[in-house]
């Protein structure tokens, strides 16, 4: 089955580029890197051992960041390569990797096995991690040939991985069986990959856990905090398709009793015109984040923002008194509710969270999270919670106490990358 996956990759590249090229015309991919997926590079190589980590898409790629800032405080000469599926998790990784000596972004090789020799011959990757659910069969090969140590980190397998995976039992077993190290990132998900590969699976605490808040602007609080003064605040990020019109919904009931503002930041800005249209459909007055600067701020009072910018989540979750977290109410799996708690805000969620059940559960039992399944429920518990002064203080003093940090203790003793990098470093 190994070498058919192989061929049958093979088969499907030239599609595959037509496909990634399109992609630029969506705006889910640019000209000037596509080539990326090919195995072509757009940056040079640092002189040096260099750790590849890859994670698919916004949530993973905060984690790895978490995890490289980690790595980097022991080896602050250690050249880091970080790659990435989507634009937005890119320009946001680019963003943030500005302040780190030798390291640099570019998007993922593609599972063809001639286009991963192009990309291993030039970066030369001396260890290589991968996030979550990133587990790509002929990358994986290609780096256990070249004897490569390859780790899995944060390690998550939802409900409908496992059983598509027990359909191709072993050859996932043999896939897996190349890590070096598989670090689950639950009890459940310990159990999951133990049923294919158990001699290197263990389990460590969500790295989501360990991020630091996330980071925000000033200038850009002040304006907003100012825009939005004596007002009840609901900060709506990484919604989808749905999800908008239920919290425009929800904000037209809450209303009727309170002096509302409601911020809308969309999971993917290629849905922007979309979103407008929702917002305009129900006659609601709005501005765009874009539209909004510091000379004409005090001209832009409007009872919804919609947020066509990046990398600013970590502003609004501050302003507001409510967070929602998207990819819930719709069977997307949910999106790290984690963030805005970590700021000692309530987070509403809708029940489709099998990307991120134990991070739900764990919140749950701190009363820190709130499960809602329509509109009706998201306006009824943002209601009580923003009329709840001391609910809210108890739900921000006891949010900050709860982030945990075992999990980089965790990988420190089971991936033991002190010895792989001082080793790296020898050759």
């Amino acid at each position: 089955m190994d070498k058919l996956y192989k061929i049958l990759f093979l088969c499907l590249s030239p599609f595959l580029k037509i496909y990634f090229y399109l992609r630029c015309f969506y705006g889910k991919d640019r000209l000037g890197s596509v080539g990326n997926h090919f195995g072509q590079a757009t940056a040079f190589r640092f002189s040096g051992p260099l750790m590849w980590v890859h994670a698919a898409s916004v949530g993973e790629s905060t984690a790895a960041l978490t995890f490289i800032h980690h790595v980097k405080k022991k080896f602050p000469h250690l050249n880091v390569l970080i790659t990435t599926i989507t634009v937005t998790s890119a320009d946001i990784i680019k963003s943030r990797i500005e302040k780190i000596s030798n390291c640099c972004h570019q998007y993922v090789v593609a599972d063809n096995p001639f286009w991963i020799k192009r990309f291993l011959d030039h970066w030369k990757v001396d260890v290589a991690v991968f996030l979550e659910s990133e587990i790509w069969p002929n990358i994986i090969d290609a780096l256990h040939s070249r004897n490569i140590p390859t780790f899995l980190l944060n390690a998550r397998l939802s409900p409908k991985s496992f059983r598509r995976w027990k359909l191709g039992g072993g050859f996932f077993s043999l896939v897996l069986r190349k890590f070096k190290a598989i670090l689950a990132q639950s009890p459940l998900d310990e159990e999951r990959f133990r049923h294919f590969s158990p001699d290197n699976t263990t389990q460590m605490d969500n790295l989501k856990y360990a991020n630091p808040p996330l980071p925000y602007d000033q200038k850009l609080w002040e304006i907003f905090s100012d825009l939005c003064k004596n007002k009840k605040v609901l900060v709506a990020a990484s919604t989808h398709e749905k999800e908008e019109e239920a919290i425009i919904e929800a904000h037209l009931k809450l209303k009727k009793d309170l002096d509302v503002v409601t911020l809308i930041i969309p999971r993917h800005l290629t849905r922007l015109r979309r979103v407008c249209e929702v917002i305009r459909r129900y006659g609601l007055n709005f501005f765009l984040r874009s539209e909004i600067t510091e000379d004409n701020f005090t001209q832009c009072g409007a009872e919804i923002y919609c947020i066509d910018s990046f990398g600013e989540v970590g502003t609004f979750f501050r302003i507001a008194d409510v967070c929602f977290v998207g990819g819930s109410l719709v069977p997307l799996g949910g999106h790290n509710i984690h963030e805005p708690v970590a700021l000692g805000k309530p987070v509403l969620h809708g029940p489709f969270m099998n990307n991120a059940l134990e991070i739900r559960d764990f919140l749950h039992s701190y009363r820190v999270a709130f499960e809602v399944r329509s509109a009706d429920e998201i306006a009824e518990t943002c209601h009580r919670l923003m009329l709840d002064n001391d609910e809210l203080k108890r739900i921000s003093e006891i949010a900050q106490k709860i982030t945990k940090n075992e999990a980089l203790a965790k990988i420190d003793e089971v991936m033991q990358l002190d010895t792989i990098i001082k080793n790296a470093i020898r050759q």
